[in-house]
């Protein structure tokens, strides 16, 4: 038998596994059911900024497998021209930006300036488009998976998440791309399915990884 796959999974919080499930989240599951040898980089407030630093500095590029979920915080809306500084790499000089920032966003927020100059995402729509576009491009992954972004139990942001969900489901070509939705089944029973607003519970967990096998084994039946 020849090596396993490399399987490299690119995130947010639930794929590293917050709050309650790091190194049992759905990578470790989807690992775990298909032997492939993995690599998670899931990292808190991770948007696909973040996400095509680590594709960049970890060879991800090279990965035979790979599965992307980003949409949380890209989706979040600011203001226009709001700054931002990325969570990955991190440094002592990038933690002290970023409460310079946070120190701003709230002062935006007390004076109403988003109502003055408009709300954009955090990530923009296209842009976030062009990131996923960038890791499938320059990918050699035998499959990649986009899996779709989950429901917050904030409904306000619905609207956001579905859009950009609709993105990765335009994205994928059900053959090497593949598209894995759960955003339906999570939202059938937000209580269960969450630790928390925002951080999937074991058995959330247990959606994706159900909806990501089943991806890969549609293709591999193909």
């Amino acid at each position: 038998m020849g090596n396993p796959l490399r399987y490299v999974a690119l995130g947010g919080c639930n794929t590293a596994g917050e709050v309650h499930n790091i190194g049992n989240a759905y990578p470790e599951r989807i690992a775990q059911a298909q032997g492939w040898a993995l690599e998670n980089y899931g990292y808190t407030m991770s948007s696909t900024r973040e996400g095509i630093q680590f594709f960049n500095l970890k060879n991800v590029a090279e990965a035979d497998v790979i599965s992307i979920q980003f949409g949380g915080v890209d989706s979040w809306l600011t203001f226009k021209g709001s700054p931002f500084v990325l969570y990955y790499p991190d440094s002592p000089w990038r933690k002290f930006l970023r409460k310079i920032v946070k120190k701003i966003k709230k002062y935006a927020r007390k004076i109403h300036w988003h109502n003055v100059v408009g709300e954009t995402n955090v990530v923009p729509y296209q842009e976030y488009i062009d990131n996923i576009r960038y890791m499938i491009d320059h990918s050699k992954a035998q499959y990649i998976l986009l899996v779709e972004t989950y429901p917050n139990k904030d409904k306000s942001r619905e609207p956001r998440i579905l859009k950009y969900n609709q993105a990765l489901k335009d994205l994928s070509d059900g053959k090497r791309v593949l598209y894995v939705p759960n955003y339906e089944v999570l939202n059938q029973d937000l209580v269960n399915n969450y630790d928390d607003s925002t951080h999937l519970s074991s058995q959330g967990q247990q959606v994706v990884t159900d909806a990501a096998l089943a991806a890969i084994r549609q293709a591999e039946s193909q």
